[in-house]
C-alpha cells in the first residue's frame, strides 16, 4: 500500500500549487488527477500555423513576489511574455461599438459609455443608505449605490466577462465582499474605504502575499497559461503526479486518511496523514459524500456556468477594426451572444507570426447560456460573424480553434457563503482535511493558486504540530 504525507486530488492550479509548495518544504506528497493532463481549465496549443491558444483562461495578473519566486524557482523567467501598454487598455461595447474604458477622474467624467444623467446619479452614492439586509445581488447593490445605468453598462460587463454571472442572482457578500464592508462600515462605499480602509473580506484567499509591495504586471507564458501546471508536473515527476487516475472513495484510517483509487484498470488503496481535495465542487461532492452528507449537499447546490471559447487566427490585414488593447466585453442590455472578444495579439505579439492576429471570442455565461441543441458549428459561425461586424473581419479566418466547457466557472450566487460555511464545519470537524478550488475565495488563477500555496501552508504547519506532539509521547 502506498502512504504519502499529503495526497492532493486534482491537478488544477489550486492542486499544483499546494503539491509544489509542500514538495518544497520537504513532505512526500501525491497529485491524483483524474484527466490526462493537469491544469483543468488551463488548457493551451500551439497550431501547426505558429498560433498559441489559450483555451480556457487566457491572462495571468500578479503583484505577489512569492509567484514571482516560484517561477524563477521553476526555471519558467525566460518563459514570461508580459503585456505591454494594451493590456492596460479595456473596451466596453455601446451601441455596437467598442469604447474604451477610461482610468483616471477626468476620463470618467468624459466617458460616452454613460450619459450625463448617469454620472449624475453615480456622484449621489454617497449619500444612499446602506443596506439593512443580510445579503443583496450584485445587481441590486451596484443599482441602489451609483445607478442601474452605470450598473447595466459598466458593472455587468465586468462581471459577465471575468464571472460569466448573472448579476441579478450572485451574492454582493460573496463576489465584492469588501464593497459590502466598506457600506456597512462608513454607510457608502466611497465614505467605507475612506473612513476605515480595506478591511478582510468574509471570504478570501487564505494566504497574505509577504514582502514588498509590486505593482500588478498582466502577463502569459510562451506556450501559453498551461505551461505553468505542465512545468510543476514536470519538476515534481510522475512519482509524485498520477495523472488518468481517479479517486473514488475517501475515508478516515487510524490518524490519517484512505483513498479508493482507479488507476491503469486497477483499484488500490493509498495512504496519507493529510488529504487536499482540489477538484471542482460537484466532483468534491461525489468524494465526500459518505463522510458528511451536508457538506456534500452544499457542494453540489454550487452552480457552474457552460462556456465556449473560441481561438480565431487572421492575417492582420483582414481586421479594418481592431481593438489596440486587451480585448471588449459586452454589457447585456447590448444584447449580444458574446460576452467578450479579447485581443490576444494585441496582448502578446509572440502568441502568432508576424502579420498574424488571434482573437479569443468567449460565449455562454449564465446569462447569455448556451443552448443545449446549439452546435459546435454554429457557434463558430456565429463567432466569425461577431468579428466581421465588431473587429472588421474579412473573409474567414484561416485557424479556428474550439473548445466547449459544460462546466466551466463556479458561480457565487445567493447562499454561496453558506455553502461554504458547511464546508469549512466539515474541515474543522475533521483535521487533515482540506478543501480548495475557484469556488472557494475567487475564481481566478492568481487567487486559486494563492489558496492553494496558503492552503500547504496550513497542511504543512498541522503535519509538523502533529509530529511534535507524537515525539513527545
Amino acid at each position: 500500500m502506498n502512504s504519502y504525507d499529503v495526497v492532493v486530488v486534482g491537478g488544477g492550479i489550486s492542486g499544483m500549487s499546494a503539491a509544489y509548495t509542500l514538495f518544497k518544504r520537504g513532505l512526500d506528497v501525491l497529485v491524483i488527477e483524474a484527466g490526462e493532463e493537469v491544469g483543468g481549465v488551463m488548457r493551451s496549443i500551439t497550431t501547426p500555423e505558429g498560433y498559441v491558444c489559450d483555451c480556457g483562461p487566457n491572462t495571468l495578473a500578479s503583484k505577489n513576489p512569492r509567484m514571482w519566486a516560484e517561477f524563477a524557482d521553476l526555471g519558467m523567467t525566460d518563459r514570461m511574455v508580459i503585456a505591454g501598454r494594451a493590456g492596460k487598455r479595456r473596451y466596453f461595447l455601446k451601441d455596437g461599438k467598442p469604447l474604451e474604458i477610461p482610468n483616471d477622474p477626468i476620463g470618467l467624467a468624459r466617458m460616452e459609455h454613460v450619459s450625463l444623467k448617469g454620472k449624475l446619479r453615480m456622484l449621489r452614492e454617497p449619500f444612499i443608505a446602506r443596506a439593512t439586509s443580510p445579503d443583496e445581488s450584485v445587481h441590486s447593490f451596484f443599482s441602489r449605490r451609483i445607478g442601474s445605468e452605470v450598473m447595466d453598462r459598466m458593472i455587468d460587463p465586468f462581471v459577465a466577462g471575468v464571472y460569466s454571472g448573472d448579476p441579478a442572482k450572485m451574492s454582493i457578500k460573496a463576489v465584492f465582499p469588501s464593497l459590502w464592508e466598506a457600506e456597512q462600515r462608513g454607510g457608502s462605499i466611497i465614505k467605507g474605504f475612506l473612513g476605515v480602509g480595506k478591511e478582510k473580506p468574509k471570504e478570501k484567499p487564505k494566504g497574505k502575499a509577504p514582502g514588498p509591495k509590486m505593482r500588478s504586471v498582466t502577463f502569459n507564458f510562451k506556450g501559453g497559461v498551461a505551461e505553468w501546471p505542465k512545468t510543476i508536473a514536470r519538476v515534481l515527476g510522475p512519482q509524485h503526479v498520477w495523472k488518468g487516475a481517479r479517486a473514488t472513495g475517501l475515508h478516515a484510517a487510524g490518524e490519517g486518511w484512505a483513498l479508493v483509487v482507479e488507476r491503469d484498470g486497477q483499484v488500490e488503496t493509498v495512504e496519507a496523514a493529510s488529504v487536499i481535495v482540489a477538484t471542482p465542487a460537484y466532483a468534491a461532492a461525489d468524494l465526500v459524500a459518505e463522510l458528511d452528507a451536508a457538506a456534500a449537499k452544499a457542494l453540489r447546490a454550487i452552480p457552474y456556468s457552460s462556456m465556449a471559447v473560441i481561438n480565431l487566427g487572421y492575417r492582420a490585414s483582414q481586421l479594418s477594426r481592431p481593438v489596440d488593447g486587451f480585448g471588449v466585453l459586452a454589457p447585456s442590455c447590448e444584447r449580444r451572444s458574446f460576452l467578450g472578444i479579447l485581443s490576444a495579439t494585441a496582448l502578446f505579439p509572440p502568441f502568432a507570426a508576424e502579420g498574424r492576429a488571434l482573437t479569443i471570442n468567449m460565449m455562454g455565461g449564465s446569462i447569455r447560456p448556451i443552448r443545449a441543441d446549439q452546435t459546435d458549428e454554429e457557434l463558430i459561425a456565429q463567432a466569425i460573424a461577431d468579428n466581421r461586424e465588431i473587429l472588421g473581419a474579412n473573409g474567414e479566418p484561416e485557424m479556428i480553434n474550439f473548445t466547449r466547457w459544460p462546466r466551466a466557472l463556479a458561480q457565487y450566487n445567493f447562499g454561496h457563503l453558506e455553502r461554504i460555511a458547511a464546508l469549512e464545519r466539515l474541515e474543522q470537524a475533521r483535521p487533515g482535511l482540506s478543501f480548495v478550488g475557484s469556488y472557494r475565495g475567487g475564481i481566478g488563477m492568481p487567487k486559486c493558486w494563492l489558496n492553494g500555496v496558503s492552503t500547504a501552508d496550513q497542511v504543512a504547519a498541522y503535519l509538523a504540530a502533529r509530529s511534535a506532539v507524537a515525539s513527545l509521547r
